[in-house]
């Protein structure tokens, strides 16, 4: 099946090296970084077998945890590539981890760009959204402790406010965090930038109409997908809702064929044609 060789699941092509991981990335464009969901899963890649977080909890991540790839622990491994100047790691997609790569940046950059723009930003943030996302901005890179303390936001009450805020911007990849390589003994904390000071370097000049960037990244995820329930698709991004005419269109250009319940890449057409 073209799903088990494009997505690893399978002992025989699963990915072994670092260098394969990168290039897995690249190819796909979008990669859950964990699972159990309709992108290819870099964990599931890795064992080569399909892999989802389960209630079994740390029971479940066992199945990975000691593997090594090139020497690595796979949570190093995780947290070399998204720290990479051509991936970066964000929440877009069902606001969960996932790697995208530098091809992906001209696409979503106007995405970004749309909800950039002060009046949507409004409409979509609240107050202290806006507050995390205006230092972060300003400060152009900083650590999870150091944005607390500055916003003074540092007691337990406001664990869960500030963490869920976090997410919500990373869902719209207005902010981009990546683990601190060089933490203080017990400190694990992200150090975030703002999508414009992470992807400077990775996007071209040429900016494409936010409708036409929604269309292209819908097309790219369901090539990532090969397949997904259609009923789902509203599932996907926060900015779902506007995606309907993107998906129509998709539709009527060939990009993306439908077959019952599901839509399928024209990958999978060229393949079996």
């Amino acid at each position: 099946m073209l799903r088990v060789r494009e997505h690893r699941l399978k002992p025989s092509v699963r990915l072994k090296t670092q260098d394969e991981i990168v290039e897995f990335i690249h190819a796909r464009g979008l990669v859950s970084a964990l699972g159990g969901n309709e992108l290819p899963s870099f964990i599931s890649a890795i064992l080569g077998k399909p892999w989802k977080p389960s209630a079994k909890g740390f029971t479940g991540w066992m199945d990975w945890w000691s593997i090594k790839i090139s020497g690595q622990s796979v949570a190093r491994v995780s947290r070399d590539i998204e720290g990479r100047k051509d991936i970066l790691a964000t929440r877009i997609f069902r606001r969960t981890k996932t790697f995208v790569s530098n091809k992906l940046w001209p696409i979503l950059d106007p995405i970004v760009k749309h909800h950039q723009d002060p009046a949507v930003k409004r409409q979509i943030l609240s107050d202290i959204e806006l507050k995390i996302l205006e230092t972060i901005r300003t400060e152009g890179s900083i650590r999870t402790d150091r944005l607390r303390k500055k916003l003074k936001l540092e007691t337990k009450e406001n664990n869960s406010k500030f963490h869920r805020s976090l997410t919500h911007l990373e869902s719209y990849a207005l902010i981009v965090g990546v683990e601190d390589p060089h933490p203080e003994k017990h400190l694990h904390a992200n150090i975030w930038q703002t999508w414009d000071t992470r992807t400077q370097e990775g996007k071209s000049h040429a900016s494409l109409p936010y409708s036409e960037a929604l269309s292209k990244l819908f097309v790219k995820t369901i090539d990532a997908c090969l397949l997904a329930r259609e009923d789902q698709i509203p599932t996907w991004f926060e900015w779902s809702s506007e995606m309907q005419s993107a998906k129509e269109q998709s539709l009527l250009d060939g990009a993306v064929l439908r077959s019952g319940d599901y839509l399928v890449s024209s990958k999978v057409h060229n393949v079996n044609s």
